[in-house]
């Protein structure tokens, strides 16, 4: 997985996004949008390492609160699988991607 390796740090370094689910600003963070930004963030030639990625699954239920991580499953077209680290960094859910691995953290 050389494209593991290529991720540079900086990349790992930036916001995602805000993603925060449920009527009136809820309390879980939005999986569906954490998937689309993860897998956005990775294809990205100037942020991660501009190699295509076939599905980003992030967990349902993740409850908004700063500090806390969780990981998402990237599974790339060549079948190789990689795990996604990010931290919820505020209360409106603002994400840090912190690592990308060929295995489960154990965080």
């Amino acid at each position: 997985m050389s494209y593991l390796r290529t991720l540079t740090p900086f990349a790992l370094i930036g916001v995602l996004a805000l993603l925060v689910a449920g009527c009136g600003g809820g309390t879980d963070v939005d999986f569906t949008k954490a998937s689309e930004t993860v897998r956005a963030s990775l294809e990205s030639k100037r942020e991660g390492f501009g190699a295509p990625i076939e599905n980003v699954d992030c967990p349902q239920g993740v409850k908004v609160e700063p500090g806390a991580m969780f990981e998402c499953t990237v599974r790339f077209p060549d079948g190789k699988v990689a795990y996604a680290l990010l931290k919820i960094r505020t209360d409106e859910a603002d994400l840090n991607l912190e690592s990308l691995s060929p295995h489960p953290s154990s965080h």
